[in-house]
């Protein structure tokens, strides 16, 4: 019991923190620059005449006076927009979490997203340190008392937010051009899936329950979270709209009676589901109809987010092509 719990909080923490576990996935049918495309750093145009500013989320304006050679990054997602603009050589430091690209394990795990050691960071004499999400106000305090720009970057609340993190970071590295790319991918990509679904001219959309975790308490993505705006802009009615956050009840689930559950890969959710009480009992498990998800792309808001929304669309649209 100890053991699920702990799981329990773990998987919450994961959708919430952008952190979690990669597990294989149907393969989109265009991809972005991942780890074996993205360029080697020295194939990065250098096109940004320093010093260059960007204001932060914490309405901090952070400048540099040169490039940086030496970065720590303090959330998956932002590990991922580094690997996508091609220097994830650069990246000295980063979070347990981060496991994308493979090639980032090779920097010095710094421990967690919320409170990563800070004696650690400082060991490393970074150049800049980038963050996001529940990095904690005081391990960004105490970086910058001692110097350390820290560029703190909690706007992805949408795609445009994603966007904007990513062409804020491109800016900060020297690789604009690079963000641009890598933007421009990730617009075209989901405006065209966005198209095919609304082809579609379905009446009625199939009602979908996406179960974060399960069990003595349900978790679920709520119509005012990123995840619930994707699942509404794929073609599907999220049995949780009304929610709030990530919290969901056993009747909310039963008066939703989702046609389909979509779970996170990776965390036994689909198969616990299956053979649980209640859940196994639920129209949507009785007749096959759950699926597994990324959880890593779909709740990490990175490069890779224009491939979770095609995978979402597919399995909410089956008759897409």
């Amino acid at each position: 019991m100890k053991r699920r719990k702990f799981l329990q909080a773990l998987i919450i923490a994961s959708c919430m923190s952008i952190v979690g576990c990669s597990s294989p996935q149907p393969t989109p049918e265009k991809v972005l620059i991942s780890e074996e495309a993205a360029p080697e750093s020295s194939e990065v145009a250098k096109d940004v005449a320093y010093p260059v500013s960007i204001v932060d989320s914490t309405g901090t304006t952070i400048t540099l006076n040169e490039e940086p050679q030496k970065i720590v990054s303090l959330a998956p997602s932002t590990t991922e927009i580094l690997g996508a603009l091609g220097i994830s050589d650069k990246v000295v430091g980063r979070t347990k979490y981060c496991n994308y690209p493979e090639t980032i394990q090779d920097a010095t795990d710094v421990g967690g997203t919320s409170n990563p050691n800070v004696e650690t960071i400082v060991a490393l004499q970074p150049d800049l340190v980038v963050a996001s999400t529940h990095v904690s106000d005081e391990v960004i305090a105490k970086l910058r008392e001692i110097n350390i720009p820290v560029a703190f970057l909690n706007e992805q609340e949408n795609f445009e937010g994603t966007y904007s993190a990513i062409e804020n970071i491109g800016l900060l590295v020297g690789c604009t051009e690079e963000a641009k790319i890598v933007v421009e991918g990730m617009r075209t990509q989901i405006e065209e899936t966005i198209k095919k679904v609304n082809a579609l001219n379905k009446e009625e959309k199939p009602r979908v329950y996406y179960a974060v975790w399960y069990g003595d308490s349900d978790s679920t993505a709520g119509g005012d979270t990123f995840i619930g705006e994707m699942i509404r802009l794929a073609g599907g009615e999220n049995i949780a709209q009304d929610v709030e956050g990530w919290s969901i009840s056993k009747e909310k689930i039963v008066e939703g009676n989702p046609e389909m559950i979509i779970v996170p890969a990776g965390n036994g959710i689909k198969e616990g589901m299956e053979t649980t009480d209640f859940y196994k009992d639920l129209t949507a498990v009785q007749e096959g109809h759950i699926y597994e998800i990324n959880q890593d792309m779909i709740s990490r808001q990175g490069p890779r987010l224009a491939e979770a929304f095609v995978a979402l669309a597919k399995i909410i649209n089956p008759e897409m092509e």
